[in-house]
């Protein structure tokens, strides 16, 4: 997207989803700046505290910070430390950052002949011409990236035109002398208008695609247009470029909001049916033009998108369920029944949305852009942003103005389509400005719950300017001292018993067990931390700390290598990390996996969680779990090899809500380890009603079966909800049917040629809780 408007689309889109829909309301007022400002002390324009007149030197605050290394041990990926535009090659290579992301509103109708752009609602929808990394070829784009080190993901465009041959601006889609006057008029163009009637809110229609785009097909077929330009044809040069490096490919991007985006060849609001569809149809085709694909998608937008897409009446034509949840699970049957996989990765974009702050002090903007990245994973973080905190988003989702986006979007995958990491292509929080040091410390705090929290892949919009500080807190993880040294590649656990708002640590060890890194942020503009350590499972030896600071903003300080001490002194304002070096005491002879960690259950329902060897040639037993009041977990199979996953039984509660929980165990060499999770408790699920059970009939011919779906408290409704029916013998007239206005979805069985039993299974959306029910027939 274009990140200079990202933080006013939001509530521009939702002023008009609100006005069309909602009489005589509007969003609930967010936590006030004061309420959320409560534990900072007043601060100057520089960031440092104000006193009373006179100078003294910072306070000191003591923190203790509890680092395990046997505890919740899990690989970092090493994508997370992705971004889009670095300045340049060298960059790319002095930074570390390990994807650069060809993406962004230019990449949805960029054309690889000619290397040209349009762009869309950003500017006039006129063409230009593309470059990144001073590079408008895209396969030479992918070249010069694998060169400097890094990965490359592109954008497959999935829209049906991309721009003309033309890099100057002089093709554009709304011309002033051919559609009439108009409200904004390019300055540099006084005949290129932004496509708006003279009333600045009615939409110019009809306006013909070819004036700024050449048609984009599949492959070639006879009678097509001049200058059309095909994927396939595309592919097979990015494939050739991507070599042996992973083939990253963004499906498109921002394809809910493309109705805005990209009005001039996409004037409807995207469609529920239509993400689906076209994603399906341009994802499958792809793998068969480069098979080593991997598929993101569906690139989401924002917050409201999620759950609500930009077409006003779609959620209710399709029972009431969620988007991205419905997307999902319409995916992932329609790939069950061709047998194959169309996403790889479940792509979101995810820029922590943040109140208004229009009216903000630079001193509250600073402390916003440090604390706002809770977002991502505090179960008890109330959204400060009208557009999380208000109740008309989600019926269904459990918590809804907590947006706790990580762990929820990796439940909803896990849940719905098993198997499907989480990748986060578009992030970031500049709430004072990219040059500010707050963006910095926000920064260096993503980056360290981005690995925690076991993403896979994501890429910040935009890379960092060198100039900047927070140039150096990408560095801190990947370069932290000149030598291409990172934060190692095992996270475990670090935990503080500091306010979130003012203080962040992060941990991760090497395979060896002999380099321990800590990332540790204090985010108090006036005081320093005196940091208290307690270290389980490592014996520390020496340790060199490496700072970045408000006193030296653009500079990584190392000190001298010094021996190990439990107590270490951080400025105020900044983030260290300590490289420690020593010996863990034993490593475990398997390293295990909760299979998933986050999932999501229906209240008093209940889900099985299947723990995994995920490394390592020895076995785990697992112990008795320990979880928060109002779930209950139960193992069934506590022995797990790398031949035999483990069971845990988890029974949820009536109460929706977030819910944690741990499992100790104990592994082969005698090494005890303890991974934790979380379980998403939601809505009551929906039920079916069965018609046509127990029927019997002569081999080969039909009975009439049907469900009936009850929506109940799941927050959905009866009508359009799609029902997915498998059998066990003979044949089905439809395997996905959709409810009527009653909530009835009827299916024929064409009982098998043999006689015997045969079931036939009923599932309902995994949104509205997953019903399912099974029918048994006799084949006479």
């Amino acid at each position: 997207m274009n990140h200079s408007h990202h933080f006013a689309l939001p509530a521009a889109i939702l002023a008009l989803v609100f006005t069309g829909s909602v009489s005589g309301a509007g969003p609930e007022r967010a936590p006030s700046a004061t309420t959320q400002l409560a534990a900072y002390p007043p601060t100057s324009a520089d960031g440092s505290s104000v006193g009373s007149g006179t100078t003294s030197a910072p306070a000191v605050q003591t923190v203790h910070v509890t680092v395990d290394v046997l505890s919740n041990r899990h690989p970092i990926s090493p994508y997370v430390y992705g971004g889009a535009y670095p300045k340049d090659a060298a960059t790319i290579t002095d930074s570390g950052i390990t994807v650069v992301r060809w993406g962004g509103n230019a990449t949805s109708r960029y054309n690889w002949k000619a290397g040209t752009y349009n762009a869309a609602n950003d500017w006039y929808y006129a063409d230009f011409g593309y470059t990144e990394i001073g590079d408008a070829d895209s396969a030479k784009f992918i070249q010069d990236v694998k060169a400097a080190g890094s990965n490359p993901l592109m954008t497959m465009v999935m829209l049906d035109w991309v721009a003309k041959n033309v890099s100057n601006g002089s093709a554009y889609s709304f011309g002033i002398a051919k559609y009439g006057a108009q409200c904004g008029i390019n300055p540099y163009n006084s005949d290129d208008g932004n496509g708006l009637k003279p009333d600045c809110s009615t939409p110019i229609t009809g306006n013909d695609p070819n004036d700024a785009n050449f048609p984009l097909k599949d492959s070639p077929q006879n009678g097509d247009p001049p200058n059309t330009l095909y994927r396939s044809q595309w592919t097979a040069a990015l494939a050739a470029a991507f070599g042996n490096a992973p083939h990253f490919y963004d499906m498109d991007n921002e394809i809910d909001i493309w109705g805005g985006t990209h009005r001039d060849v996409h004037p409807q609001a995207a469609a529920y049916n239509e993400m689906r569809d076209k994603f399906i149809a341009e994802a499958r085709a792809l793998k068969t033009w480069d098979p080593a694909a991997i598929r993101l998608g569906p690139v989401s937008c924002c917050w409201w998108f999620y759950w609500n897409g930009a077409n006003n009446n779609d959620k209710a034509a399709h029972a009431g369920n969620d988007l991205l949840p419905w997307w999902l699970n319409e995916v992932y049957w329609q790939d069950k029944i061709a047998g194959t996989r169309s996403v790889d990765l479940f792509d979101i974009h995810a820029y922590p949305d943040t109140p208004d702050t229009s009216g903000f002090t630079l001193a509250q903007k600073r402390a916003l852009a440090t604390r706002i990245y809770r977002d991502y994973w505090d179960p008890k973080y109330v959204s400060e942003s009208g557009s999380i905190n208000q109740p008309w988003a989600t019926q269904i989702q459990p918590n809804k103005t907590i947006p706790f986006r990580i762990p929820r979007m990796r439940a909803l995958a896990n849940t719905i389509y098993p198997g499907t990491p989480l990748a986060i292509t578009e992030w970031s929080a500049e709430v004072a400005g990219g040059s500010d040091f707050s963006t910095a410390l926000g920064d260096a705090d993503a980056y360290g719950i981005l690995g925690r929290e076991r993403v896979y892949l994501a890429s910040r919009w935009v890379t960092p300017d060198p100039a900047n500080p927070n140039y150096q807190a990408i560095k801190l993880y990947r370069n932290y001292d000149g030598q291409h040294h990172t934060f190692a590649a095992t996270s475990v656990s670090a935990t503080n018993d500091a306010t979130a708002n003012l203080f962040s640590s992060y941990a991760a060890i090497d395979p060896a067990g002999k380099t321990l890194t800590v990332m540790l942020i204090n985010k108090k503009p006036g005081a320093v931390v005196n940091a208290q350590f307690a270290l389980t499972g490592f014996t520390p030896s020496q340790v060199t700390t490496y700072t970045l600071a408000k006193k030296n903003p653009k500079t990584i300080v190392a000190s001298g290598t010094q021996a190990w001490s439990s107590s270490i002194s951080l400025p105020a304002y900044s983030a260290t990390l300590l490289v420690v070096t020593g010996s863990t005491q034993q490593l475990p002879s398997a390293e295990w996996d909760p299979n998933p960690d986050a999932i999501m259950v229906p209240a008093d329902g209940t889900v099985t969680l299947s723990p995994k060897v995920a490394s390592g040639s020895g076995s785990v037993t697992l112990g008795t779990p320990h979880a928060d009041t109002g779930i209950n977990l139960a193992v069934t199979q506590g022995t797990v090899t790398s031949g035999q996953n483990g069971a845990v039984t988890v029974t949820a509660g009536s109460n929706p809500g977030f819910y944690h929980f741990t499992i100790p165990s104990i592994d082969s060499a005698g090494v005890a380890q303890q991974q934790g999770g979380w379980i998403l408790v939601g809505n009551p699920a929906a039920t079916f009603t069965k018609q046509g059970d127990n029927q019997s009939g002569a081999h080969g011919t039909t009975v009439n079966l049907s469900v009936t779906l009850q929506p109940g408290q799941s927050g959905g409704t009866a009508s359009g909800g799609t029902v997915f029916f498998t059998t066990d013998a003979g044949t089905l007239s439809s395997r996905l049917v959709t409810t009527d206005s009653s909530g009835k979805a009827p299916v024929t069985l064409t009982l098998p040629a043999n006689p015997g039993t045969v079931h036939v299974t009923a599932e309902g959306p995994f949104g509205l809780g997953h019903p399912r029910v099974t029918f048994t027939e006799t084949a006479q």
